[in-house]
């Protein structure tokens, strides 16, 4: 059995909200009973609801959920700054936590004072503590900036300085709260290959980000929070999926309910000062978000089974089909196959490799369409988009229609892939935010290519030619 880092069993976090500062005070001190019984007033805000989680030694996780989920709360949790309300919580190990920028260094002191105070704190030695300095300077890049006073550092620099402390020592576990957001590219590319180093020697790790590609490039498993409750556990790629779909409909709800009432205000049945009022908005109507949730989940459970006939191999989670497209055109077939007209679920890297997507017509028409496929690497990072030509596809009802895209030599090197599959009514790739689908499936697919040596580590086999001069 695996050992256990972080274990959590019906944990509830209750926040007290006071209706005024005195009350506050009073019930801290413990003289509310006192002087004033019964005149203390407060609501109960739960923070987090009956968590039941367990991170083993050594593994990956992330926390995925909107803002006001709960996360960091949950990280507080573990990081001991509060004890939770009910339910019992274990931590088995050191843990540094990058929780906020600048946080725990004094805004007064030089970043030399605040990272020797940071490191006395692990019980290093001097040769060790040394060594640490000297490993957190070289990381940071601050050069004199390190001898003024930390008030004077920008976001990205107290970031910089801030997770070169957190990791010059390995910790047993490592907690990480959007910092990375906080630096330029240099920064967050350090931190990612200084964050794999530290995974990879078996720090256990938690990650809290609203970058799916960070999640899916360091994390194994994820974990999503919403209203402070887990809705679903699992490998990182399914966990992301079934998020990113439900952010899309809730956002597409709210982009049609602000067209309605443009829509009335342009018409004058509504005046501009009643616009907002009648906005809902997702965030606060509890039944409309639920109900998002539970088809995204119930979709996730289902594996995408009796809504497309994949030929493919179905990524974790299934298929994420996202809601909210124009009407006329679905996605009912994705197939990858060889020239033989084989399915293929590994693929030989130099061997010809075809990606086919059926569609059926929903109704009759005459539908403008261009077909995108979109391929990723196993840690979410975008490789490449292929996009047809605009086609006008006269379809009946129920007819279906084939495209097939072409490799005529896989030049991806070892490893996993996945694939979204969309139609697109319009796509204008300069603008895309203005582009609307018929039918988009995202990350559903993936394969595994195998090139000739497996301990090569090239993402790309790039043709080439040597010549003697």
């Amino acid at each position: 059995m695996p050992e256990i880092a972080i274990a959590l069993t019906g944990v509830c976090k209750v926040y007290r909200c006071y209706n005024d500062p005195v009350s506050q005070a009073l019930d801290a001190l413990g003289l509310a009973r006192v002087l004033m019984p019964g005149k203390v007033r407060y609501t109960d805000f739960s923070a987090l609801h009956d968590i039941n989680l367990r991170v083993c030694r050594g593994e990956r996780v992330g926390i995925v959920g909107r803002n006001g989920a709960g996360k960091t709360t949950l990280l507080k949790l573990i990081t001991g700054n509060f004890l939770p309300t009910t339910g019992a919580l274990r931590v088995d190990g050191t843990v540094q936590a990058l929780m906020s920028v600048g946080l725990g260094f004094h805004p007064e002191f030089s970043g030399y004072e605040n990272v020797r105070s940071a490191l006395v704190y692990n019980g290093l030695s001097r040769k060790e503590l040394d060594r640490a300095i000297s490993d957190v300077v070289d990381f940071a890049e601050l050069g004199e900036f390190l001898n003024r006073p930390m008030k004077t550092y920008s976001m990205g620099m107290q970031a910089r300085l801030m997770f070169a402390s957190a990791t010059a020592v390995k910790p047993d576990i490592l907690i990480v709260d959007e910092v990375l957001g906080a630096g330029d590219a240099y920064f967050a590319a350090k931190a990612a290959h200084r964050m794999e180093r530290l995974t990879k020697s078996g720090c256990t790790l938690l990650l809290v980000s609203h970058s799916m590609q960070q999640v899916l490039q360091f994390c194994e498993r994820a974990v999503w929070l919403e209203n402070g409750s887990i809705v679903r556990e699992g490998k990182a790629i399914g966990i992301v999926k079934a998020f990113e779909e439900f952010m899309q409909k809730l956002e597409r709800v709210q982009v049609e309910a602000e067209a309605r009432a443009r829509e009335e205000l342009a018409g004058g049945r509504v005046q501009e000062d009643d616009v907002s009022p009648r906005l809902p908005s997702v965030l606060e109507n509890s039944w409309l978000r639920e109900r998002l949730l539970e088809q995204v989940l119930a979709g996730a459970r289902s594996d995408g089974e009796g809504e497309i006939d994949p030929g493919a191999l179905l990524s974790a989670g299934g298929v994420s089909r996202w809601g909210g497209g124009e009407p006329g055109l679905r996605i009912d077939t994705v197939r990858l196959c060889d020239d033989g007209q084989e399915s293929l679920y590994v693929v030989r890297s130099g061997e010809p490799l075809n990606i086919e997507v059926g569609v059926v017509a929903e109704e009759a028409g005459v539908y403008p369409c261009r077909f995108v496929i979109l391929l990723f690497g196993e840690d979410g990072r975008w490789l490449t988009r292929h996009c047809s030509e605009c086609y006008q596809l006269k379809l009946d009802k129920g007819e279906r229609h084939q495209m097939r895209l072409r490799y005529s030599h896989t030049l991806l090197g070892n490893g996993t892939y996945y694939f979204s599959a969309a139609i697109y009514k319009s796509l204008d790739l300069k603008q895309v935010s203005e582009a609307r689908f018929y039918d988009l499936l995202s990350r559903s697919f993936e394969f595994k290519v195998v090139a000739e040596y497996r301990d090569d580590q090239s993402i790309f086999q790039h043709p080439a030619t040597w010549l003697r001069q």
